[in-house]
């Protein structure tokens, strides 16, 4: 017996509406724009009637692949961020897309194991929590990698290569010198400062949970930070030593001082 399908063009026109608006959602989120909503509500309102025109007017297939992803899409970009660079172009672009796929492969998956008629506001619950799961989980590493430098320590000749973690909440300063200090896994100190040549002095301090602690500082002749675009050289730099564990598996080896940012 020959399948007849009934296509329902307003459940078409807001079920793309709404993936599109978690789509520049979920941009907006994870590239920190800052877009207003009422932007994001026109953007989605618009590239979902421009997907029920182009479904009712373009035949070929391969067309109307090529005009919803590409041209639809990108327009839909535009509307809701606006102009920009190139760059910032692109990425608002692949996160949207990416979003797009995901929810585009959900609902598809969901319709061909009969889910989609069946429990519709269940699963789409657990499809936007699902993509904005991996949205956020992405966002707080890209975060994290925006704080992490390529570090160089140089003393005596030597030099040392490591990761360096900008940290606002680090303003301990050497109160004989008055410099900032900043603070090197114990472990990645034991291999590079040699305590019979390097002067090292007792540096008292205050965090939480310790109001009297005291720190060992050292200086190195200088500390070279590389951000992926410049190489910043500072001189004469207060290096104190971290007690055993602290900064250990921490994917970095040393806390920048906050003057440092």
């Amino acid at each position: 017996m020959r399948k007849i399908y009934v296509f329902y063009a307003d459940v078409f026109l807001i079920q793309n509406f709404l993936m599109d608006l978690l789509a520049v959602s979920g941009a907006n989120l994870f590239l920190s724009r800052r877009r207003k909503w009422w932007r994001l509500v026109l953007a989605a309102a618009v590239s979902s009637a421009g997907g029920l025109t182009l479904l009712l007017v373009v035949k070929n297939a391969v067309l109307y692949a090529v005009f919803s992803h590409f041209l639809l899409n990108t327009g839909m970009v535009f509307l809701c961020f606006g102009r920009c660079g190139k760059k910032e172009f692109l990425e608002n672009w692949a996160v949207t897309y990416f979003v797009v796929l995901l929810l585009g492969g959900m609902m598809q998956w969901l319709t061909e194991n009969g889910m989609l008629s069946r429990d519709f506001l269940l699963w789409g619950v657990v499809g936007v929590l699902g993509v904005y799961g991996i949205l956020f989980y992405l966002m707080q590493r890209r975060n994290f990698r925006n704080h992490i430098l390529d570090a160089k320590l140089k003393k005596r000749g030597n030099c040392m290569q490591l990761k360096a973690y900008r940290d606002s909440g680090n303003q301990l300063y050497d109160p004989y010198t008055g410099q900032g200090i900043c603070i090197l896994s114990g472990e990645r100190a034991r291999d590079f400062f040699d305590e019979r040549k390097d002067h090292f002095r007792l540096v008292p301090y205050c965090s939480l949970g310790e109001t009297d602690g005291m720190l060992w500082v050292t200086d190195v002749d200088e500390m070279q930070l590389f951000d992926g675009r410049r190489t910043v050289r500072a001189a004469h730099v207060a290096v104190g030593i971290a007690d055993a564990g602290l900064l250990e598996k921490r994917g970095y080896d040393l806390i920048l001082h906050t003057s440092f940012l």
